[in-house]
């Protein structure tokens, strides 16, 4: 089965990073489905179950967005808020959970040096704990929580080829967890 790709960039076409890890995936449809949350719904008016279809036709869901303030990108947020709503992820009756036992990770691009999110660093925490509010609503819908993908330093003129070598890496991470 497909993992289903979910692409929260509010500026693809400018991202160096996202852009160049949606360009990989997109040239395997066979293995990954590519959903962009900015160029489907421009006007930020998301069609809930039309989402809703999409995430119960896959049983792997990556977010994937460049890291913002600390957390996602607006229109990724709303997403979570209306979709993963009472009645669909979280209920008491069987279904109403059906996003149960779904493998949900994120893929994520920071501008900020990895150095910098290290307990002695700049923003005094890592990654896996900025993340953690995306663990605990997976776990809350009862999904199971994979290891985040994640580069660091997108602001920090990343070459070209630093830049392909995390697509590349992208890819074989999603192949290891699928």
């Amino acid at each position: 089965m497909k993992t289903l790709i979910i692409v929260a960039h509010p500026d693809l076409a400018r991202s160096r990073v996202n852009r160049r890890w949606t360009e990989a995936l997109a040239r395997h449809p066979e293995r990954y489905a590519v959903h962009s949350l900015y160029d489907v719904y421009p006007d930020e008016r998301i069609d809930v179950a039309r989402e809703q279809a999409l995430l119960e036709a896959h049983s792997r869901i990556v977010l994937q967005f460049p890291f913002y303030w600390f957390s996602s990108p607006p229109l990724l947020k709303k997403w979570q808020d209306l979709v993963l709503d009472e009645g669909f992820a979280v209920g008491p009756r069987p279904e109403d959970r059906r996003m149960a036992d779904k493998r949900i990770s994120v893929a994520v691009s920071t501008g900020i040096r990895g150095e910098d999110f290290a307990a002695g660093g700049r923003y005094r925490y890592p990654m896996d704990e900025l993340l953690r509010p995306f663990e605990l609503t997976c776990r809350y819908i009862r999904a199971r929580w994979l290891p985040a993908f994640t580069l660091h330093g997108a602001e920090h003129d990343l070459s070209d080829a630093e830049i392909d070598a995390s697509a590349d890496a992208y890819l074989r991470y999603l192949d290891l967890a699928a």
